[in-house]
C-alpha cells in the first residue's frame, strides 16, 4: 500500500483490463497492510465494474475490508421512498368522523372536570397558589395592553377610512362616528382582543402545560393527590375571564380614539360633533353585547389552551402541535361564537 493506489479507470486502461474482461477477482497476502484508501478504491472499482457489466468478486480480500466495502455499498444504495397506498374516500371520511368523535369526547370530559373543579371552588375546596393566579392575571392583563392598544387603534383608523370612502359620496362623513363607535363596542373590540389573546395567551397556556406534561410534572401532581385541573387550569380560566372584559373595554376606547383622531385630523370633522354622535349612537345594549362576547371568548381561549396543553404528547413536536392547535381551535371557536351570538341578538332584537 506504500506505492499508492491507481484510479479505477486506470485499471481498465491496462493491457490486461481491456474490453474482453469479464470478471475481476483478488488474491492478496495475509500480511497486507491496508487502510481506508483501499476501501475507497474498491468502492470506485465496483461502481466502474457495474457500469461495464463486469463481475466483481471480493472474496479474496481481507475479511475486514469486505465488511467495510459491504457497509459502504449498502449506504451508497439509494432507497426509494415507499409510497403510502391511497386510502379509499369512504375510509378517509370514516377516519375523520372517528377523529372528530374522539376530539369531542375529550372536550366533554375536560369540560366535566372543569365543572367539578369550579364546584369545589365554590365550596372552598379547590386550592391553588394565589401568587400563581396573580402572575397569570398580570400576564393576561397589563402585559397585553401594548399590543391591544396598537391593534385596536389601527382597527379604529381602518374603520374610519372605510366609512369615509362611502359616506363622502352622500356628504355624511359625520356618521363615521356611528360606524366606528357601534362596530368597536358591539363586536370588533371583543373579536380583535379575542384573536390577539388566542395567539398570545392561549398559545402560552398550551405551551406551559405541554412542557409540564412532557416533564411529567402533571403526573407528579396526581401522585401527590393534587388535581391538575384545580391547580393549573382553574386559575388560568379565572384570570382570562376576569381580564377579557376589561381588555375589551380598553380596546373599544382605543378604537374610538383611532377613529376620532383620523376623523378630526384628516377628514375635517368637528371633534365635539364627532364625540356627540358617538355618545348618541352607542347604546348601553351595544356595550353589553360586546362584554358578552368578551366573556365567552375568555372561556373559549382558556379552555382551548389548557385542553391542548393537558392532552399534549410527551415530545418536543407534541408541544409545538399543541400550541398550534390551541391557537387554531380558539380562533375558529371565536368566529363561530361570534356568528351565534350575533344571530341570537338579531332574533331578540338587541
Amino acid at each position: 500500500m506504500d506505492a499508492g493506489l491507481p484510479k479505477a479507470e486506470d485499471v481498465f486502461a491496462q493491457p490486461s483490463g481491456g474490453a474482453d474482461t469479464r470478471e475481476i477477482s483478488f488474491e492478496v497476502s495475509p500480511d497486507l497492510k491496508w487502510d481506508s484508501a483501499l476501501v475507497a478504491f474498491l468502492l470506485d472499482l465496483e461502481e466502474e465494474c457495474r457500469k461495464r457489466k463486469i463481475n466483481f468478486f471480493q472474496q479474496g480480500l481481507p475479511q475486514a475490508a469486505q465488511k467495510l466495502l459491504a457497509a459502504a455499498l449498502k449506504a451508497d444504495t439509494k432507497i426509494e421512498p415507499r409510497q403510502k397506498p391511497s386510502e379509499p374516500v369512504f375510509d378517509k371520511i370514516g377516519s375523520g368522523v372517528l377523529r372528530a368523535k374522539e376530539e369531542l369526547d375529550s372536550l366533554l370530559v375536560f369540560l366535566g372536570e372543569i365543572a367539578l373543579s369550579f364546584g369545589r371552588l365554590f365550596k372552598g375546596k379547590c386550592y391553588f397558589r394565589q401568587d400563581d393566579f396573580s402572575f397569570v392575571l398580570q400576564r393576561c392583563g397589563a402585559s397585553a395592553l401594548p399590543l391591544v392598544s396598537l391593534i385596536s387603534l389601527l382597527v379604529g383608523v381602518i374603520l374610519a377610512f372605510v366609512g369615509a370612502i362611502q359616506l363622502r359620496i352622500f356628504g355624511a362623513q359625520i356618521f363615521i362616528a356611528d360606524i366606528v363607535g357601534i362596530a368597536m363596542v358591539r363586536v370588533m373590540g371583543a373579536v380583535m382582543t379575542g384573536v390577539l389573546m388566542s395567539g398570545r395567551t392561549g398559545a402560552a397556556f398550551a405551551a406551559e402545560l405541554g412542557i409540564m406534561q412532557v416533564n411529567e410534572e402533571i403526573d407528579a401532581l396526581k401522585t401527590l393527590g393534587i388535581s391538575p385541573v384545580d391547580y393549573l387550569v382553574v386559575p388560568r380560566i379565572l384570570a382570562l375571564v376576569v381580564m377579557m372584559p376589561l381588555l375589551t373595554l380598553y380596546a373599544d376606547l382605543m378604537g374610538i380614539l383611532g377613529g376620532f383622531t383620523i376623523s378630526s385630523g384628516m377628514l375635517g370633522i368637528n371633534p365635539v360633533e364627532y364625540l356627540q354622535h358617538t355618545r348618541t349612537a352607542v347604546k348601553l345594549s351595544n356595550l353589553w353585547v360586546g362584554l358578552t362576547h368578551s366573556f365567552v371568548f375568555g372561556i373559549i381561549i382558556a379552555v382551548a389552551g389548557c385542553l391542548r396543553g393537558m392532552r399534549c404528547e410527551r415530545s418536543a413536536a407534541g408541544v409545538g402541535e399543541a400550541t398550534t392547535s390551541a391557537v387554531v381551535s380558539a380562533i375558529t371557536a371565536i368566529v363561530i361564537a361570534t356568528a351565534i351570538i350575533t344571530f341570537i341578538c338579531q332574533v331578540l332584537g338587541v
